[in-house]
């Protein structure tokens, strides 16, 4: 967790700023808790479930949604179901600099930061945005990504002095990416059938399903990484199971708030946590659509 966040006085006269207020205190809300979030990073591109902007914000899960989308549609940020990123546009301009010298600290920190993140659809549109000032050299991402992601908005910085002609820089004001059609599970391009461990099989066979994409062989990539990290095939198959009685007892199965399995078995490390269900005073499995308390184990 950070020890504190910049937040530019900005934020609540500049052009995007007068856009938050045109939506209402829901979009506001949301976004001063995306710049301040506790699971937020320099870059203000991280993993974010909407249940926890819903828990932590007080706004409960359809205001916080409805405020997520105010911000998405104010130019603010851009938000991915299935990977459950946040990206606001202008927080790393805000929260590292601007136009930093080649020897800088920071700009290695950036990098650094930008290459341990989790695969989604925005890290080719956060190279773009932020190249120059950071001098980054790696773009991660592929030719797909960049295309669904169109352009990275230009910066919206919020400061009155660079509000002239922005408008016609930003693409796509940051909604939903559409997902990059995925070759079946277990082909690849070359129409050849893969073959994956049967650890994997067994794991895979037991993760619950999800409304949206789930790409076996990005989740088996994640595998292969942890494994080569030093966890165990048990472990990742056990984690799956507890995760599967989980979405079951929570009622959020083939629903979009079940993780990708690509981001379960990522570095986050969420196969080894204890995904116990949560329990009413009287003993029996709280019905789902409590968003007021995150049980234990889902908090990040």
């Amino acid at each position: 967790m950070r020890d504190y966040a910049t937040v530019s006085p900005q934020f609540w006269l500049g052009k995007t700023g007068r856009e938050l207020r045109k939506s209402g205190p829901n979009a506001q809300v949301v976004a001063f808790y995306l710049m301040t979030s506790p699971h937020a990073n320099m870059l203000g591109l991280y993993y974010l479930p909407v249940l926890y902007l819903a828990h932590e914000t007080g706004l409960g899960f359809e205001g916080a949604s409805e405020g997520l989308k105010r911000a998405i549609e104010a130019g603010f940020c851009s938000y991915d179901h299935d990977s459950e990123m946040v990206w606001v546009h202008e927080m790393a301009a805000y929260q590292v600099g601007r136009a930093l010298k080649p020897g800088d600290n920071r700009c290695a920190g950036v990098r650094n930061e930008y290459a341990s993140l989790p695969e989604n659809p925005f890290l080719p549109a956060f190279f773009e945005r932020y190249q120059a000032d950071f001098h980054m050299t790696l773009r991660r991402g592929d030719t797909r990504d960049s295309e669904g992601a169109s352009k990275p908005p230009v910066s919206q910085d919020q400061d009155q002095d660079q509000e002239q002609d922005q408008d016609k820089h930003n693409l796509g004001h940051g909604g939903p990416i559409p997902p990059v059609e995925e070759l079946p599970p277990d082909e690849s391009p070359t129409g050849k059938k893969k073959n994956y461990p049967p650890e994997f099989e067994e794991a895979w066979a037991s993760y619950p399903k999800r409304a949206g994409g789930n790409s076996k062989a990005d989740a088996l990539k994640a595998w292969t990484a942890r494994i080569k990290s030093g966890a165990t095939a048990q472990e990742l198959i056990d984690g799956t199971k507890r995760y599967a009685v989980f979405v079951k007892a929570t009622g959020k199965l083939n629903t979009e708030f079940v993780k990708q399995a690509a981001t379960f078995f990522g570095p986050a490390g969420h196969y080894a946590e204890a995904w116990t269900p949560p329990v009413t005073k009287s003993g029996g499995i709280e019905p789902s659509g409590n968003y007021g308390n995150i049980p234990n184990g889902f908090r990040g």
